[in-house]
């Protein structure tokens, strides 16, 4: 066992929906993340405005000390991340380094060629030129704070357009009117972007992640928990988007971390899941899943769970877990 392996090994484990999905899709691809510790930090735009929307319909008191507003058009995705890489490398927390910087100039270059960037370009100052140009010396200012993600003026307008579009629609407004209360006599309790975590029975790991929204309704002994997701398809693709993204698996451990936060005496609720959508042409629809699919990714939860088990257990992230056990045929 690598040292890496001995230090990961060495302290407690919670699977999130995001690195259970990844352990699913490359085992190899989770041990460099997790246990190499090698994770990059993802930087797409799609992602971040994603974030954006979530933080301005369940927390917009939130905004400023989540984002960072720029005055200008924030760099493109590939851009970013060179600049970010660079930050990390020079270790922007501490220093204040001039983007301009000729000093910079091989560290830009190296970054560069690791990425494959701009290598169609014979002559390095054109390279470099595409990083230190008055474009990106604002975004350059901002990116000192990795908890903090930066956006531009556009950006922020737009998201607040389509957060206004959810809020506005009739369900949604009614299932998210209600704000988080912490008192326990209250009928209805809401929490919004809450960290939960859990242990899972004779498993050497557990669960943990944010839930979106969800409500306790003591007088219908229920409990209704919602995901909002954004999406560049259309309503009417969502059921495949849910198979193509596991999103079903999501739902699943989003369930599980509600149910074992429960109080003992409200364990026996009806647990209901909604997908709060908005599509690329801002259509927003509420889509309730139905208990017997619910019943259905909870079975298949607990297959991936054992998968997992088998990884963790065997150390073994060379391939997914049907290829391991040689059960692939074609």
């Amino acid at each position: 066992m690598t040292d890496k392996e001995k230090e990961f090994y060495s302290n407690p484990f919670e699977f999130s929906y995001s690195s259970l999905n990844k352990l699913l899709f490359s085992p190899s691809l989770f041990y460099k993340d997790y246990i190499l510790n090698e994770r990059e930090e993802r930087l797409d735009k799609h992602l971040i405005e994603g974030k954006l929307i979530h933080c301005l319909v369940f927390e917009p008191e939130n905004l400023t000390e989540k984002f960072k507003i720029v005055p200008g058009k924030t760099p493109t995705d590939n851009v970013r991340k060179i600049l970010h890489k660079l930050a990390e490398s020079l270790l922007m927390m501490d220093k204040d380094i001039d983007l301009m910087s000729e000093d910079l100039q091989e560290k830009i270059l190296e970054i560069l060629k690791e990425e494959n960037l701009y290598q169609s370009l014979k002559e390095d100052s054109a390279r470099v030129v595409k990083i230190q140009c008055d474009e990106n010396l604002e975004y350059w200012k901002f990116i000192n704070d990795p908890k903090i993600d930066v956006v531009d003026q556009e950006t922020l307008t737009k998201c607040k357009e389509q957060a206004q579009i959810i809020m506005s629609n009739e369900e949604v407004k009614n299932l998210f009117a209600r704000k988080e209360t912490d008192f326990a006599l209250d009928p209805i309790q809401t929490f919004s972007e809450k960290y939960l975590e859990c242990s899972l029975k004779d498993m050497p790991f557990g669960l943990k992640g944010f839930i979106d929204f969800y409500q306790i309704d003591d007088d219908n002994k229920a409990v209704t928990i919602c995901d909002l997701k954004t999406t560049g398809k259309t309503i009417n693709d969502f059921s495949e988007t849910v198979d193509f993204y596991n999103y079903w698996l999501q739902s699943a451990v989003y369930c599980k971390l509600v149910y074992e936060d429960l109080p003992e005496e409200k364990k026996n609720y009806d647990i209901l899941f909604k997908f709060v959508v908005i599509d690329k042409y801002n259509q927003v629809y509420v889509f309730d899943v139905s208990q017997e699919t619910l019943q259905k990714w909870a079975y298949e939860f607990e297959i991936v769970i054992n998968k997992a088990a088998y990884h963790y257990k065997n150390n073994n992230y060379k391939l997914p877990f049907e290829f391991l056990i040689g059960k692939v045929v074609l």
